[in-house]
């Protein structure tokens, strides 16, 4: 299973981004492969949070626009949304310890806890989540 991180999906629809030819493709290949995708709630809400951003994004979308994006990812027939198991809460603290971290680690975090009670591979290109043992991490863009 696949694991986006918001990064991946901010680039593949922000098209002054650099990564954004590469990520698109990427993503568009993840939506109609045959692997399944699992969003995650953390990741939404970022995606969310930054594409309608007045002042972080160049042209912000409006939530009707990302709405309308995200409920045509879920209408792709391997993609859904992920939760937790109730050992979630421990395990979660017993990632952010060994990696040593908190802060803004505490979200990526908790997208290697998915990734780790589903069997998944996060794909980002974010270095941080090397820290978290036993996660397999694939940068996409590289």
């Amino acid at each position: 299973m696949i694991i986006p991180d918001a990064n991946l999906l901010i680039y593949a629809h922000d098209e002054t981004s650099p990564h954004h030819a590469r990520a698109k493709a990427w993503w568009e290949s993840a939506l109609s492969g045959q692997e399944p995708v699992g969003l995650v709630w953390v990741v939404v809400l970022a995606f969310t949070r930054l594409l309608t951003h007045p002042t972080l994004a160049q042209h912000p979308l409006s939530v009707t626009e990302v709405r309308e994006m995200v409920e045509q990812w879920m209408e792709s027939p391997g993609v859904r949304l992920l939760g937790l198991s109730e050992q979630a809460l421990p395990r979660f603290f017993d990632l952010l310890e060994a990696a040593d971290g908190g802060g803004n680690l505490s979200t990526d975090a908790l997208i290697a806890l998915h990734a780790l009670e589903h069997s998944a591979t996060v794909f980002s290109n974010d270095r941080d989540f090397d820290r978290f043992p036993g996660l397999k991490r694939i940068n996409p863009l590289s």
